[in-house]
């Protein structure tokens, strides 16, 4: 089956390295928002960066909402990225508690280390390997030698039984880096910042069918 790449254009994330990427692995990728074009993919990226109330905004400007809700559901692979993983999920307390696309189950907190008496700098930023303990074609060839690179304040948590995860470990607290269930992909971290690991599963999500 021939695949149709597009990576929505809503205002939110570092669209152009992400097509830049795909192009490099010898893929096109289309930057819209169209709905048509959306609906017609096999393979849609959802980009973000910024705030989870300002990037649901957007998408309900744009009417998009429901389209992710019905190509979510008729199995197009999706992949979200940094905060566009965090908007698959039920709900954000980032500045306001903020209804998520509710693809996947679970919520997204700032992260803490409430346990710890030590003071946790915030935003992670930074290269980190990932806690591998299941597997996915997601992350084939992908092993705790790769590291990826991370910039953010919040992460997913609270998951629900259905959803898949592999966690990375910053200062002792661990959260999820990549996430998935069925046809739904996210990952923490930003792959098309991560070289040649980044490059292996934006390959593996491509060769999803």
């Amino acid at each position: 089956m021939e695949k149709k790449i597009s990576i929505i254009n809503y205002g939110v994330g570092n669209i152009l390295s992400i097509k830049n990427a795909i192009n490099f692995l010898g893929f096109d990728a289309l930057l819209t928002n169209s709905k048509d074009e959306i609906n017609t993919s096999t393979h849609v990226i959802l980009p973000g960066v910024g705030s989870f109330p300002s990037a649901m905004k957007k998408l309900h400007d744009l009417e998009l909402v429901d389209t992710l809700d019905e190509i979510s559901k008729k199995g197009v692979f999706i992949l979200g990225i940094c905060l566009g993983m965090q908007i698959l999920f039920n709900y954000s307390y980032e500045i306001k508690k903020t209804e998520g696309l509710k693809i996947l189950d679970g919520e997204v907190k700032k992260i803490s280390n409430n346990k710890k008496k030590s003071i946790l700098k915030l935003p992670h930023i930074g290269w980190n390997n990932l806690n591998i303990s299941n597997t996915d074609p997601i992350l084939k060839d992908i092993t705790k030698k790769d590291y990826f690179y991370f910039i953010h304040n919040y992460a997913v948590c609270n998951t629900g039984d259905q959803v898949n995860l592999i966690t990375t470990t910053y200062e002792q607290v661990n959260f999820p880096a990549v996430t998935w269930k069925k046809n739904i992909y996210g990952c923490q971290f930003h792959p098309e910042k991560s070289a040649k690991s980044g490059l292996k599963l934006l390959k593996n999500f491509i060769n999803l069918n």
